[in-house]
């Protein structure tokens, strides 16, 4: 008798790596703004866009979720509930509040949003330097109304700095700061952003070490139960993302 190894097969395979069934795809967004597409600046989305976006996802059978819902989907593995698109907004926006949520609202659909501790209250001048104008942040009150209504409210730290690019202290600062201001606030705060996208090896031990469950990129691509859930890839939509681009970032190459 030949053996199996002799045979050229291993007498103690590997087992088959595991196929993901579940692909959730991220989108990110900023300000969304009641201005016509040509008046913005870069990495706002008119109102207008926005709504024509939802109304998409909505025939097309999606659910919009939240990063904590998705971070529950991603564990199950379910194929079945693969209709869904997880929804996030960064910065703390009033304008998100205002003009993004109730469009959400209207369709059944949550979300996250990722807020910058020390700008809420205030103006800041971000978009200043990119041709645009000072945008207003959310304040308090009206986060804490958010996320009675069922939406997540994520960090995005206290200062947004490049987190790589910071002394150890300052990241630790940075991370373990915003997350408690925001869980004495609102009751939790389990989910991060890192500002600019920008993330090192040490940024992500910083980022689970200070207690938090996730924590989304700025990398193309979308998630599946094998996706490290501190490295979650996100699409961008910016003013310059036509509803055929939108598409696409879901997943729809037709």
């Amino acid at each position: 008798m030949v053996s199996p190894r002799r045979a050229g097969r291993d007498p103690n395979p590997d087992p088959p790596a595991r196929v993901a069934s579940l692909k959730l795809p991220i989108l990110g967004y900023h300000a969304v703004l009641p201005l016509a597409t040509s008046e913005q600046v870069r990495g706002t989305v008119a109102v207008h866009d926005f709504r024509l976006q939802i109304e998409w996802l909505v025939r097309r059978g999606y659910l919009g979720i939240s990063v904590s819902e998705a971070a529950a989907r991603l564990r199950r593995d379910d194929p079945q509930q693969d209709r869904a698109v997880v929804l996030t907004f960064d910065d703390g926006y009033r304008s998100v509040i205002e003009h993004a949520l109730p469009v959400l609202e209207e369709s059944g659909f949550t979300a996250t949003l990722y807020i910058v501790t020390a700008a809420m209250d205030r103006t800041t001048d971000w978009y200043v330097k990119k041709g645009g104008r000072a945008f207003p942040h959310a304040s308090w009150n009206e986060l804490e109304n958010a996320a009675k209504r069922g939406f997540d409210i994520g960090s995005h730290s206290v200062d947004h700095l490049r987190l790589s690019k910071v002394a150890d202290e300052v990241l630790t600062d940075q991370l373990q700061r915003s997350r408690a201001e925001i869980a004495q606030r609102v009751g939790a705060c389990d989910h991060f952003a890192y500002p600019f996208g920008d993330v090192s090896e040490k940024v992500i031990q910083a980022t689970k070490a200070a207690g938090y469950q996730t924590a989304v990129t700025t990398l193309k691509g979308f998630n599946t139960p094998d996706t490290a859930p501190f490295e979650l890839r996100r699409q961008m939509v910016s003013r310059t993302t036509s509803l055929r681009r939108f598409r696409r970032k879901v997943g729809h190459w037709w």
